[in-house]
């Protein structure tokens, strides 16, 4: 299979990074995965968020020897168990697992973000991971809330959700799913390198406006098409840390 490929220039090629950038893949393992440093998913692996689909996704992570890190985040389908509890008195073992088990990170190399920071501390590159949805909160300023949370300073940042006109818009209407106080938050504050989000799964590709939007490349990596069918390729990104 062909890779989607993106390069930054740079004069040492040895300070490059390889992400490997995939989203929505909904239970569907049925793509391959180009090799690179580090993957990044951005929520909905799977399908109805039951606890077995879970266990199926982190098995399925440990074998993927070929990334030194795994940064992934929960989607829409997985968060009504990770962000709200009013359907489930306990909270499923494998769920538990991805927020608290230590093991993950330091024997399979899987970082789990919500609503969390972390620094790569081989490269030094700054992540920052949210599953949050507008859906989630009652008014615009408890998504400004979350999206305040992020550091200034994120040099990768992880969202499930696209941002307001950025990759967003769906094929019939082309009216646009984005969060708007997320690309204000993007555009304005945060300014990342590297934007990597899904749900809009018609919205597949990259984006670059350096005039309007500044250094970021934004990415919806969404795997699956409308009807859940893998139809598109993992996105590869490589990218050079600022000296």
């Amino acid at each position: 299979m062909a890779e989607m490929n993106t390069n930054v220039t740079n004069n040492s090629p040895t300070l490059l990074t390889r992400f490997i950038c995939i989203s929505d893949n909904h239970d569907n393992y049925d793509f391959t995965l180009p090799d690179g440093d580090i993957l990044l998913h951005s929520g909905d692996f799977t399908r109805n968020g039951t606890e077995k689909e879970i266990e199926t996704f982190l098995n399925w992570l440990k074998t993927l020897i070929q990334y030194r890190l795994k940064i992934i985040i929960v989607g829409n389908h997985e968060s009504k168990r990770f962000y709200t509890k009013k359907r489930y008195k306990k909270q499923p073992l494998a769920i538990e697992q991805l927020k608290t088990d230590k093991s993950l990170v330091t024997n399979y190399g899987i970082v789990y973000l919500q609503d969390q920071a972390f620094q790569d501390p081989l490269t030094g590159w700054k992540f920052y991971g949210s599953g949050w949805l507008s859906e989630h909160c009652k008014d615009p300023d408890d998504i400004r809330r979350q999206w305040s949370k992020i550091p200034s300073d994120t040099d990768i940042l992880l969202t499930h959700g696209p941002p307001h006109s950025v990759l967003d818009q769906t094929a019939n209407t082309r009216h646009h799913l984005g969060c708007k106080e997320l690309l204000n938050s993007v555009s304005s504050i945060i300014k990342p390198k590297l934007h990597v989000f899904g749900h809009v799964h018609r919205g597949y590709g990259q984006f670059k406006n350096d005039l309007e939007l500044g250094r970021t490349l934004f990415v919806n990596a969404s795997l699956c098409d409308s009807n859940f069918r893998t139809a598109n390729l993992p996105i590869v990104i490589d990218l050079a840390k600022d000296e």
